[in-house]
């Protein structure tokens, strides 16, 4: 919610959340130019250091080769592709979006990386309700996605389903500022609070629950975005409560 003041007048704007039809056509409506424009503003730089600090953390050890991968909401596919120059072995990336021409543009992202042991299946689909199996995944990650998500919660209940016990589950979120205040009214998401983030994962049976600060310097991923991993436990372990950060 933001409040302004104008003269004797307060007015407050408040966010609803976008059917999921309104969210596809807003996003496919800008589809031809978002990969080049995340881009321009640095997010294909932040999320190769990012996942360079996690292999550095060991936290990308669970990728061996041929590794299944699920990108939850893959957009262009910028956050695949900046995991895919981190890891030199085959790997086997899922994309999932409710954006068909965004998905179309992951598909020709990646095929333009020109890996012959980087294979993709992308999926038009919400990933309230993946068509996946327990356990599926080596690895699953998602960018700027939860953000839109009626039922967060529940999101990151579905993710964590998907992947095998003592794999890790990646998402880099929105930062609760005024940066992301303004930026929200044009793409109508809501910022999630640190502590409520990791108690979503907390409940959903990860544990270890790291913070990464996304460093941008003046680039819009550094104010904007932050990271958080944890890896997946059986539910007779205990989890932290409360996430580590790693300064760089």
């Amino acid at each position: 919610m933001v409040e302004l003041s104008i003269g004797t007048w307060r007015v407050t704007i408040r966010r609803t959340t976008p059917e999921t039809m309104d969210l596809a056509r807003m996003y496919d409506a800008a589809s031809w130019l978002w990969h080049p424009i995340v881009g321009l503003l640095g997010y294909s730089r932040i999320y190769t250091n990012l996942f360079d600090k996690l292999a550095n953390d060991g936290w990308l050890e669970c990728l061996q080769s041929g590794a299944k991968v699920l990108d939850g909401g893959i957009g262009t596919g910028t956050f695949s592709m900046a995991l895919a120059k981190t890891i030199p072995d085959a790997l086997e990336i899922h994309g999932m979006d409710i954006a068909p021409r965004m998905l179309a543009r992951a598909r020709d992202n990646l095929q333009r990386l020109g890996r012959s042991n980087l294979t993709s299946q992308l999926r038009y689909g919400n990933v309230n309700c993946l068509p996946y199996s327990d356990g599926d995944f080596n690895m699953v990650m998602s960018a700027h996605m939860l953000e839109h998500s009626a039922n967060p919660s529940e999101t990151i209940r579905e993710m964590s389903r998907v992947l095998r016990v003592g794999a890790p589950l990646l998402i880099v979120t929105t930062r609760a500022n005024r940066i992301s205040a303004l930026h929200s009214l044009r793409w109508r998401y809501r910022s999630i609070e640190s502590q409520q983030l990791q108690q979503w994962m907390h409940q959903a049976g990860l544990c270890d629950i790291r913070r990464y600060p996304l460093n941008g310097g003046l680039s819009l991923p550094g104010p904007l975005s932050e990271a958080y991993i944890g890896r997946k436990i059986t539910a007779s372990r205990t989890t932290e409560s409360h996430p580590k950060e790693i300064n760089t």
